[in-house]
């Protein structure tokens, strides 16, 4: 069984690389909150566009953790344009590949373009050292138009979509970057049966009544990088207080050690991240709009290599149109006879979750191939006449523990100190899921910890599900609020500049156009925190990595408004990340979802540098005072080098202008640096992102180096001055 679904698994592989070229469609990345989401002009969400559509920060860095979705509609008894006669009629993106030439396109407005996105302010421009980080703006259907968002969204795309059904689709897609509303993005879409099939303005199905439509999303999601995980759902018994289809993380058999939250070796728990699609709204019928909390009535798990469901409608056949239908009508029980969740609310078929089955892992199911995917349907509704709509909103939301107490247990589970979170007692009670309850030995001792110090972790890991349940609360509040939540001042443009004795961050005014506005704060991280080096070099929690405020000013502050900071705390020759929020006085604020008013900020990630800034120092006073940094440079002592950029020598106090000819012992040529910045510093590694490899590219291996400093006048002219320096690389 298991070679019969690599060989599908390959066939899916396959059939995206043909039909990728018809899924030409145009995206927009929403970068706002801590939750960033890649969102098509044409909707669709498949495989074939790239595998990530969401990703979410953790460890200063924001990791994809959305493989892909599908959004499938289906109805009965369908004649085309053509007068061809379907029992079943699928439309919409399929969960691998997708077609937007006849399936599912986007449609261009009276100035040809197929998206419009809309922002509460302009974005801010980030720059460092001359260099702008961030993504042009505006650009092509970008536009500054807080009267055309819905509610108080920071950003908002729109989007019209036809269909071969005749079903076209408004696609809003909602964003903010205050605290509470940072960790989702809301999928707002209003259906309505037009009758139009394909790309013109005429009608061609103009009675087209659809019969018994349905409506279905899937979701995969990847969010646990050391591992597989367990994809389930909630909301389906009354009392439930979230509908919601997740992942968190899983335990995978063959494995001699504890994986779970992937913290291994590490001494960090690097997987401690959940992910969700939360339903936020299904009409209860054409007629009356309001929320069916009964709906979806229909959830069920299946492999990546059902190709009925993964290959786009327009390539399969009736009897894969039935199939799918099939599904969205009884869930997967049709296919493998999954048995059906009990207490569910009347009339709904939801299959049991594969986390609630008395599996131990997700392996031990011979039709379970790499990472699940999940689904809901909604349905039927019996008529659809032209003109008529339904509105559909749902959520992607994402949720962890805190990066630092990841650090923090994850150092006291490798000690032996760790303690279970308040209200949890070994064999009394806990938040573990079902398959821990019935398979203690999950967190048995084994050759990293006692079983109790392995419980206590996972009962760590799994208080990331209350935060991605109440980041899911918080949207669906949002929603019923009609998207009307409070909001902070507007970020300001943001530029830092490396100089000697200090780095300048200088800051916009931009934000002292709200009202409310109060005052300014500026945030500082080391090391590498964009490129999320830190977790795989250094096994200690060092708290610089996290970003600490070092500046304020304005109301209720000890320094007056200002636009400028000198950072003159940083040390020579590490990389420092910097951003600028600023924040109000809190007294014409509305209650948020939590019924409180209290201050707001702009956000964190919307003026962050992703370029490193330096301190550096004046030039040395003559040739003999130059230093290379570390010397020796040792690969395996990372932690003494330079944080979260381990491949980094310093050559410390040159002149302000030379050359440096880096040489092997043997006298070849490896490295030629030219020093320009009038500093007295200069770096061979992470800088220039060189990382230590010769001129022709390549790895540099251990041995005694010679450096030969050439000392030149600004114009880049000679001086005639020259000194040699000695340092050894060990790897």
């Amino acid at each position: 069984m298991k070679k019969i679904s690599i060989i599908m698994a390959l066939c899916v592989i396959l059939s995206v690389f043909v039909y990728n070229t018809a899924d030409a469609g145009a995206f927009q990345w929403l970068k706002v909150g801590k939750l960033h989401v890649k969102v098509w002009d044409n909707g669709h969400e498949s495989q074939a566009n790239g595998n990530d559509f969401a990703s979410y920060y953790f460890y200063h860095a924001y990791r994809n953790w959305h493989r892909g979705s599908s959004l499938r509609m289906g109805a009965r008894d369908f004649t085309d344009q053509n007068g061809v006669y379907w029992p079943v009629k699928l439309a919409g993106m399929a969960h691998d590949v997708a077609d937007e030439v006849v399936n599912m396109f986007p449609r261009e407005d009276a100035e040809f373009l197929t998206f419009r996105r809309y922002t509460r302010y302009a974005l801010p421009t980030i720059k460092v050292d001359g260099f702008f980080m961030n993504d042009p703006f505006p650009q092509a259907g970008d536009e500054v138009a807080p009267d055309k968002i819905l509610g108080t969204a920071d950003m908002m795309f729109e989007s019209h979509i036809g269909t071969w059904m005749g079903v076209d689709i408004h696609q809003r897609v909602l964003v903010w970057s205050q605290r509470n509303h940072d960790d989702y993005a809301i999928y707002d879409m209003t259906l309505t049966n037009t009758g139009n099939v394909d790309r013109d303005e005429e009608i061609e199905l103009p009675d087209n009544t659809l019969l018994d439509f349905y409506f279905l999303r899937e979701a995969q999601f990847f969010v646990n990088r050391e591992e597989v995980e367990w994809m389930t759902w909630d909301g389906c018994r009354p009392g439930e207080p979230l509908r919601i289809m997740y992942s968190y993380p899983a335990r995978q058999s063959g494995h001699s050690w504890d994986r779970f939250g992937g913290a291994r070796e590490w001494g960090c728990l690097r997987g401690p991240i959940f992910g969700g699609e939360v339903v936020v709204n299904v009409p209860t019928s054409v007629d009356n709009p309001t929320n069916d909390q009964s709906k979806p009535n229909v959830h069920y798990v299946r492999g990546p290599d059902d190709l009925a469901f993964s290959h786009s409608s327009e390539t399969k056949g009736p009897s894969d149109h039935i199939l799918v239908y099939d599904v969205m009508q009884q869930g997967y029980n049709v296919v493998r006879g999954t048995p059906y969740m009990e207490g569910t609310y009347p009339g709904t078929l939801h299959d049991m979750p594969h986390d609630e089955r008395g599996g131990k892992f997700l392996d031990d199911d011979d039709w379970w191939f790499w990472h699940e995917v999940v689904g809901n349907s909604s349905g039927p509704y019996p008529e659809i006449k032209i003109g008529e709509s339904l509105r559909f909103v749902w959520a992607y939301v994402g949720g962890s523990i805190s990066p630092e107490m990841a650090w923090i247990k994850g150092g006291e589970w490798i000690n032996g100190t760790i303690e279970p979170p308040e209200g949890n007692v070994l064999g009394v009670s806990d938040n573990l899921p079902k398959q821990y309850k019935n398979h203690p030995d999950l967190y048995a001792t084994d050759a990293l910890a006692s079983e109790y110090y392995n419980w206590a972790k996972d009962c760590w890991i799994m208080t990331g599900k209350d935060s991605l349940f109440q980041n899911g609360i918080n949207a669906v509040k949002n929603f019923q609020n009609d998207y009307n939540v409070p909001t902070g001042p507007p970020p300001p443009s943001i530029e830092v500049n490396s100089k000697p004795d200090k780095i300048e961050i200088n800051w916009g005014s931009e934000s002292e156009t709200a009202s409310d506005f109060a005052g300014y704060r500026v945030f500082r991280a080391e090391g590498r925190p964009g490129l999320n080096y830190n977790i795989y070099y250094d096994r200690e929690y060092h708290p610089e990595y996290s970003w600490k405020m070092i500046f304020e000013c304005g109301d209720g502050t000890a320094n007056a408004l200002t636009h400028s900071h000198a950072d003159a705390t940083a040390d020579r020759a590490k990389a420092y990340f910097y951003y600028v929020i600023a924040f109000d006085d809190g007294i014409g604020n509305i209650a948020d979802v939590n019924g409180k008013i209290e201050s707001l900020e702009s956000g964190e990630s919307l003026n962050m540098t992703t370029r490193a800034a330096y301190l550096t120092r004046a030039p040395g006073a003559k040739l003999s005072d130059i230093r290379v940094v570390p010397n020796p440079f040792n690969i395996g002592a990372e932690e003494l080098q330079y944080p979260g950029e381990e491949l980094k020598i310093m050559f410390l106090d040159v002149p302000g202008y030379c050359t440096i000819k880096i040489y092997s012992e043997s006298g070849d040529l490896v490295q030629t640096l030219e020093h320009t910045d009038g500093s007295g510093d200069q770096s061979w590694g992470d800088i220039g992102d060189e990382h230590l490899v010769t001129e022709t590219g390549q790895v540099i291996v251990s041995g005694i180096y010679i450096a030969v400093i050439e000392e030149n006048n600004a114009d880049g002219t000679s001086t005639g001055n020259t000194h040699f320096v000695k340092f050894v690389i060990v790897r």
